[in-house]
């Protein structure tokens, strides 16, 4: 960051510099504008600091200097400091700026994001939304207050939604329930947010607005009689107002297209500003008018995005031996380079361009490298070779020759020379499969196909080993005959096979395969019949033959253009495939040696993620590294004797027969231009969904356009949160769920963890201390030999008082797995030493979420006489079907009926498992002497519940819990309680971009089986609409379950028993 000379002087609010500037930046897409409390002064915040400037424009003047990221400034009512958000200790705190002598107050330590909102009206605490709480399970943020002078923060008031706004007397608070993504243009639903008001003295709530568009960001007159708010209920994000009296309200902005985005207004009412465009803009509420501000900034004040050196010792992302094993090439952060291997060493630099470079593959003679670029706006394939024929060396010659390759408007990836090297494949879109004639630069399709997996050449380069899916997404390994185009299915299982791999004889393949449940194991297949009828020891029998019968003088070593024909019985060749592996933890990658005869993998069945050793029949395994290694991209030397893997971004190898791991060392720099990076990043997203996004009509979205509209703010963006919120809003003009782009985040020095002590703090600050109002099950403070109680008070921790101005989350930070002493008061009066081991958030919250859980199941277990059971499903993942079978025999067994929540569930993929267990059919009942009518669960490949049942959901569940949701609909299993879900079906996946940051690929849609209808953007409708209400939380009461408990007793009081009356003896 440049450092400027600056003198502040504060009389109200005026700022001056010290120095004259005369050159002037223009100042576009400044963000979270914030009135003074008299409307006379904006402060925003822009290039990741906070600035002043006039409510009608002009130079604007830096507040902040920081490298954090400050923003969302809110005055405090005199006008005399800024309370303002910033990540400059790891995570989004709040702070407080003194505009009379520039001193900066930090007032929440928590290690979660917090956020400003506003201040209280005497101006002597700032109102921040957390969700340190996180009660209840699920809930949305709440409201907190932290005092100026210090201290630790409490709940506004009882309920849950943000924003919010404290009126002007501080009576009330206006505040969002189910507030909507801000970027997010045309949702329609269930999840879209209303705002309500808190009447703190009678503590009643009123709904203000019922639509289904969102509204949000309320805002108050002075007077405290009109609200303000921002709303899309015509289409497009705009202001209105409502009489607070009467409901009735009034449109104020009448943008299309692009709306109003994070308005705030003066105190005293005077103007409105928010961002509009890449613009700040101002209105008056009074009359109407908008004014578009034209800022500017002292050139010389101005971060410019620069570029940086970087020293390159590390994080490769993929890697490729050259054939003579005298080189390798290596990608890191989008750049090839190659060195010596396997001694490493000073690294050259082959590529040097803004978008990435990777899929490489040597030439057979070691003298070309192949690879694909996003270069010029399309991915493409080039070849690079020395152009000194006095040495071939990439890493040595002087001067490198670069040649495009092919030039197709569908991205060409996945190259893979042939081992004659005539020849190149490559993967075009999502699924054709290309061969391209390097002598005459011919191409030609062998495959057509949506959705093509790896492929890999034959030794005789005549065929492809190729994983393909097919309409049911079940993927298969294929034999393709590159002459004649005929393909064989050499797996045909109903689970996945991937990732195939040939022995360089020819005679073998070894690919993955999903044949026990959803791990993939090591699947075996010789392709000559002849090969398969041998056993071991046929082949051991073999192998001394060749050993033992001399070398004939004139046999010479076959050149690979020599390649014996590669023979293949392809008759039933599918029922020759053995299984080498059944591990539990599974095998997530394979490298079959060059003779074929032992295949390299990596698993986690042991505990940890490492590389390992097996020979071809499943025999003689061996661990070749510990200590979770990770290994991936496996590669065997051509004598079979060195394994070669990436670990951790580093070229590492091991002796196939064990031994030390050792590293291919490097070093090089290179130059990253962060602004060029950016513009590329911005480009990787809008073609990685130009390409997989599932409907080809972009939900009606000139998907097009959406590039040409927001690449231009990329020159006024130097922030990563700024470059974000490009993106975002880019992506939010499908109107679509499951999408999302997600940085790259370095760590920060500064960032500490908070310890949880497992208690909810009371709102009470009278006394000496914190008073705790619940302690937790199962959290260090419930333990026997601590026993923190409800009415005991925390005096001290680890020595420290806390006292009215001590925060105790500060005192908390870094404590995780440490020992803590507290200093206990209990209700009556006396005093005790305690020591524990805090918690992490994250513990925390898993805690509460069981409590909330075990409360309900005894709730519905006590309303219902013991006649229903209570199970939550917390995600759709296959630990939780796990969860749910054991839940259904603990908690379930012996109840007439069965409560299926899955409010809160974000989703996943297990729909069809639970389905399996809940939709079976009883065709038989077994008896034994002396016992009552059962079944065998042995006889079951899952557990089974055929009784009633009823499923809970709510806005919050998404995803798979929809389409769980829908599925119980279609299929009248059992009545469906709550809120429609949000609308958010979309399968995806991530893909990862080239510093590390990645965008979700959302491409394949569902439907309903009966009407066709798409799950996104339609939401499951329960049975029974029940809402719940912001008071139901201090009531602790839950309406949705109480409506699902009357509905369930219904159904089971005249429900048919599972299995008939006992039988009568046959005779």
């Amino acid at each position: 960051m440049n450092s400027f000379f600056r003198c502040f002087v504060f009389a109200g609010v005026t700022l001056f510099l010290a120095h004259a500037c005369v050159a002037q930046t223009a100042v576009r897409f400044a963000r979270y504008p914030a009135p003074s409390p008299d409307g006379k002064q904006i402060a925003f915040s822009w290039q990741g600091d906070l600035w002043l400037v006039s409510n009608v424009g002009g130079e604007a003047k830096r507040l902040t200097v920081h490298e954090g990221y400050d923003y969302a400034p809110v005055w405090s009512p005199d006008g005399s400091k800024i309370a303002f958000t910033s990540d400059r200790y790891g995570n989004d705190d709040v702070f407080v700026l003194n505009l009379r002598d520039g001193a900066i107050q930090r007032l929440t330590y928590w290690s979660g994001r917090d956020r400003a909102l506003g201040w209280t009206p005497d101006g002597k605490a700032v109102l921040f939304e957390s969700s340190r709480d996180w009660e209840p399970y699920g809930a949305e943020p709440c409201v907190y207050v932290a005092p100026l002078k210090g201290g630790t923060p409490h709940r506004l008031h009882n309920a849950t939604g943000t924003p919010a706004a404290l009126s002007p007397d501080g009576s009330s608070v206006a505040f969002v329930r189910r507030e909507s993504s801000w970027w997010r243009k045309g949702y329609r639903g269930s999840a879209t947010g209303d705002i309500w008001l808190h009447d703190l003295k009678s503590d009643k709530f009123s709904r203000l607005t019922q639509t289904d568009t969102p509204d949000t960001f309320p805002m108050w007159s002075p007077d405290g009689k009109t609200l303000y708010f921002l709303s899309e209920r015509d289409g497009t994000y705009n202001l209105w107002s409502m009489d607070i009296a009467s409901k009735a309200v009034k449109q104020l902005t009448r943008y299309k297209g692009d709306g109003v985005r994070f308005p705030q207004i003066a105190r005293n009412g005077s103007l409105i500003a928010y961002e509009q465009g890449m613009d700040i803009c101002t209105l008056d509420p009074a009359n109407g008018e908008i004014k578009v501000l034209t800022i500017t900034a002292p050139a010389a004040d101005v971060r410019k995005p620069q570029g940086s050196w970087m020293q390159v010792r590390g994080d490769v992302s993929e890697y490729a031996i050259a054939p003579n094993g005298k080189e390798v090439a290596f990608v890191v952060r989008g750049e090839i380079f190659v060195t010596r291997y396997p001694d490493g060493g000073t690294a050259r630099r082959i590529t040097e361009t803004v978008e990435p470079e990777y899929g490489l593959t040597w030439s057979p003679d070691s003298k070309s490298l192949v690879f694909a670029s996003e270069r010029g706006g399309n991915t493409s394939l080039y070849r690079v070779t020395s152009d000194d024929p006095e040495e071939p060396r990439l890493r040595r010659t002087a001067k490198l020759k670069t040649e495009r390759l092919t030039n197709s408007p569908s991205p060409d990836t996945a190259p893979v020379f042939s081992p004659d090297g005539k020849k190149i494949a490559f993967r075009r879109g999502n699924g054709n499969l290309v061969v391209l004639e390097l002598e005459t630069k011919q191409e030609r399709t062998l495959l057509q196909h949506w959705n093509l997996g790896q492929f890999v050449w034959s030794p005789d380069s005549r065929y492809l080993a190729l994983e393909m899916e097919d309409n049911e997404y079940n993927s298969d390994i294929y034999i393709l005959n590159v002459e004649d185009g005929k393909m064989v299915n050499v797996s045909r299982h109903p689970n996945n096979d991937t990732n195939p791999s040939w022995s360089s004889d020819g005679r073998a393949l070894a690919f993955l395969s999903q044949r026990d449940g959803r791990n993939f194991n090591i699947c075996y297949l010789f392709l000559r019949k002849a090969d398969d009828e041998k056993s071991k020891a046929d082949w051991q029998d073999e192998e001394d033959a060749k050993h033992d019968s001399p070398k004939k003088p004139e046999e010479k070593p076959k050149d690979a253009k020599e390649k014996e024909p590669v023979q293949i019985d392809f008759e039933d060749i599918h029922d020759r495939v053995r299984q080498v592996t059944r591990y539990v933890g599974g095998v997530q990658e394979l490298a079959l040696s060059p003779d074929g005869k032992k295949i390299a993998f990596r698993s986690s069945y042991q505990g940890q993620s490492d590389l390992y050793v097996i020979d071809w029949d499943g025999s003689n395994e061996r661990r070749l590294t510990t200590g979770g290694t990770s290994p991936n991209d496996l590669r065997w030397s051509t004598d079979g004797n060195t394994i070669t893997f990436l670990s951790r971004g580093r070229i590492s190898r091991i002796a196939a027969a064990g031994g030390t791991v050792q590293a291919t060392d490097f070093s090089a720099q290179m130059r990253v231009d962060f602004a060029a990076e950016r513009v590329h990043l911005f480009d990787a997203v809008w073609r990685t969904i130009n390409e997989v996004f599932y409907d080809p009509q972009f939900h009606g979205t000139d998907w097009a356009s959406m590039r040409l509209k927001y690449r231009p703010y990329l020159q006024h963006v130097s922030e990563d949160r700024d470059f974000s919120a490009v993106v975002y809003m880019m992506l939010g003009e499908l109107n679509s769920s499951h999408v999302g782009y997600t940085p790259r985040t370095a760590a920060n020095p500064e960032a500490t963890e908070t310890g949880m002590l497992g208690v909810v703090w009371s709102n009470r600050r009278d006394g000496d201390g914190l008073l705790i109002e619940r302690v937790i099950p199962n959290t260090p403070a419930a333990r026997s030999d601590v026993d923190l109680k409800p009415g005991e008070r925390i005096l001290a921790i680890n020595e420290q008082r806390i006292t009215e101005t001590t925060s105790v989350w500060q005192l908390l930070n870094g404590t995780i797995g440490e020992k803590t002493r507290l200093l206990v008061r209990a209700a009556d009066g006396t005093e005790r030493m305690v020591t524990l081991r805090p918690i992490s958030p994250a513990d925390f919250r898993r805690a509460r979420y069981d409590d909330w859980v075990k409360r309900n199941r005894k709730w519905v277990e006590e309303q219902s006489a013991g006649a229903l059971g209570y199970v939550h499903i917390q995600g759709m993942g296959e630990l939780n079907v796990y969860e749910f079978i054991r839940q259904l025999h603990a908690v379930a067994a012996g109840k007439k009926g069965l409560l299926i929540d899955v409010r809160f569930n974000g989703g996943g993929w297990t729909t069809d498992y639970l389905l399996a267990i809940l939709m079976a059919k009883r065709h038989a009942y077994t008896l034994s002497r002396g016992g009552e009518p059962g079944y065998p669960q042995d006889r079951l490949p899952l557990y089974v519940w055929t009784k009633p049942i009823a499923v809970l959901c709510n806005e919050r569940s998404f995803s798979n819990a929809e389409i769980f949701t829908h599925a119980i609909k279609t299929l009248k299993r059992g009545p469906v309680i709550g809120m429609p879900t949000a609308g958010g079906v979309i399968s995806t996946g991530r893909r990862t971009l080239i510093d590390g940051s990645s965008v979700a690929t959302p491409g394949r849609g569902w439907f309903t089986i009966d009407r066709g209808i798409n799950m996104e953007r339609n939401g499951a409708v329960p049975d029974h609409v029940v809402e719940d209400m912001p008071e139901d939380l201090a009531a602790g009461r839950d309406r949705q379950l109480e409506k699902a408990v009357q509905v369930l007793m219904d159904i089971v009081r005249t429900a048919p028993p599972e299995f008939p009356p006992h039988p009568p003896v046959a005779k």
